[in-house]
């Protein structure tokens, strides 16, 4: 397993974040999403060979927000 953060832009209430949350968690290979509103991120750990951190990136994206992966 592998850990991801992304920042998330366009997040502006709980439901929002809470959204992403599930979104992330029906994903394939994807484990213990947590998205925190107050600091706009989302934090997870994923399996590389179940997915990618850039097509985690595209999925926020896909649900309509601006996802970018932390350096």
């Amino acid at each position: 397993m592998e850990k991801v953060i992304l920042d998330i832009a366009g997040m502006r209430c709980g439901a929002c974040a809470a959204g992403i949350e599930l979104m992330l968690g029906k994903k394939k290979g994807i484990k213990n999403a947590k998205v925190s509103l107050d600091e706009r991120t989302a934090t997870m750990e994923y399996d590389p060979a179940m997915t990618t951190a850039s097509d985690i990136a595209k999925a926020v994206n896909d649900f309509g927000y601006i996802a970018t992966l932390r350096r």
